[in-house]
């Protein structure tokens, strides 16, 4: 072989080397992008530009469904809000949900997902989260216990086997056209979840083969781990700051009483406040009762009522905002004494 040829041939060789390197690296071109865009993203049959980026345009689902998912607030899903697998991490903060505490009679959505969050629940330190150790949405609970054993591993917790749950998005937010059940359409995780969780096999997901039949255990029955008929700082779930402000004595204990009759606010001194908490007692009381007779399922936190608040509100009791403040605690008290009752 002369010289020239084997010069030639490595020039050649030179040249393609070059060029695959500048195909994988060069401007997010080529062979590296393309590994990057097939790598799955949630929600990736709404994304119809493929810019990894979910716009509000492109969302299919109700509003309060996407501002679930929009744990930064900026108008768009993107990055971790859309990777498989991640969890928002900003409870530190105090902007996350499960940091504040309003009602006693409520089903607060769980969204600290992470090893804090694990080490919160996990009471007798054994690795898992069972239900008794579990205070929150028990729709929350059946979606993490992707192996319905009763129990949630810490696999299942920070979600190992990036199945897509949709955790922390609600029925009532899921359910966009009312009709009591989740279609395949409106449900935004895995086809293999949905499949699970559709008992019945037929296509749609119901309120009941999402939590059950029954209705939740008592708040302060769930938080009393030990049984001691008190609530110390390690049993709360909430913010020191919210345990504070229930502990009407200072003994860094919460009894019954303190925490189910939080300190009054200003809205709870005027008259549109106890005009809204004496209709929601009414209301509340119906919605109940008229749950376990016909529908057989506890369903407190879907009930439409809760949403405006206002019903048989008049502007001449005064503010709309006491009123439903007033409506909500009532509703939310109501709601199991009606349920009690219907036995």
């Amino acid at each position: 072989m002369s010289l020239k040829i084997l010069t030639l041939g490595l020039a050649v060789l030179v040249a393609g080397s070059v060029s695959a390197n500048a195909q994988g690296n060069g401007n997010g071109r080529g062979r590296g992008r393309g590994n990057q865009r097939r790598v799955a993203i949630r929600f990736q049959e709404m994304d119809r530009n493929g810019d990894r980026v979910i716009t509000r345009d492109e969302w299919r689902g109700s509003d309060q469904s996407f501002k679930v998912h929009d744990w930064n607030g900026d108008g768009k899903l993107s990055d971790n809000e859309v990777r498989v697998g991640a969890s928002r991490d900003d409870r530190a903060t105090g902007t996350a949900g499960t940091d504040n505490f309003d009602y006693y009679e409520r089903e607060y959505v769980f969204d600290d997902w992470t090893d804090r969050g694990f080490r919160a629940l996990d009471y007798n330190r054994d690795n898992r989260i069972t239900s008794d150790e579990w205070h929150f949405d028990r729709e929350g609970f059946r979606r993490a216990d992707h192996n319905l054993d009763g129990n949630i591993s810490r696999s299942e917790f920070f979600n190992q086997d990036a199945v897509d749950d949709d955790r922390g998005d609600t029925f009532p937010a899921l359910d966009a056209n009312r009709d009591g059940r989740i279609s395949k359409t409106e449900w935004h995780g895995s086809a293999s979840r949905f499949a699970t969780l559709d008992v019945n096999h037929d296509g749609f997901v119901s309120r009941t083969e999402m939590v059950g039949t029954t209705a939740p255990p008592d708040l302060f029955t769930s938080l009393d781990m030990n049984r001691d008929r008190s609530i110390t700082p390690n049993e709360w779930q909430w913010s020191r700051a919210s345990f504070d402000r229930l502990d009407l004595n200072h003994d860094s204990k919460l009894s019954v009483a303190e925490l189910k009759e939080a300190t009054p606010t200003e809205a709870a001194r005027s008259a549109a406040y106890r005009a809204g908490y004496e209709r929601g007692l009414v209301e509340g009381r119906q919605a109940g009762r008229e749950e376990r007779l016909a529908n057989r399922a506890w369903d407190l936190e879907g009930q439409t009522e809760l949403e405006q608040a206002d019903s048989g509100y008049n502007p001449s009791m005064g503010a709309r905002a006491d009123y439903q403040t007033g409506y909500r605690e009532a509703f939310r008290k109501a709601y199991r004494e009606g349920w009690d009752q219907a036995r």
